[in-house]
């Protein structure tokens, strides 16, 4: 996919859910899901952006908010997988989301630079 001067190869390797053991605070009723990624810069310039800015979950019950998860497989790292990725490079990370315990998920979308135009969604 194009993300403004980049060419990405994005892929959505899993989605985990429930994610457990994440050391975060839910709000009641809700649970944690997370989301195993790949990105990877095939052409144009260095990518430089924000995983929880750019990966969403849309479920029954609208758009999940992004979860700090403090530590297991999902564990949110100081910085960000998806900055300064360069031409060539490949960068694999998990992004958390904080769902309500009731809902399903829909799908996962991927919108370059967190911006709308561009978002591509795996079902």
């Amino acid at each position: 996919m194009h993300a403004g001067s980049s060419s990405l190869l994005v892929t959505v390797s899993k989605v985990l859910d429930p994610l457990t053991d994440t050391g975060s605070a839910l709000l009641p009723g809700h649970r944690a899901a997370g989301v195993q990624v790949t990105v990877r810069v095939v052409a144009g310039e260095t990518y430089d952006s924000t995983a929880s800015g750019d990966w969403s979950l849309l479920t029954t019950a609208g758009l999940a908010s992004p979860l700090f998860a403090r530590q297991g497989v999902c564990e949110t790292p100081l910085a960000d997988f998806e900055s300064l990725i360069g031409v060539g490079e490949s960068r694999d990370g998990c992004v958390a989301f904080s769902v309500p315990r009731r809902a399903r998920i829909l799908s996962v979308r991927f919108s370059p630079h967190s911006r709308a135009p561009g978002t591509v969604a795996w079902r």
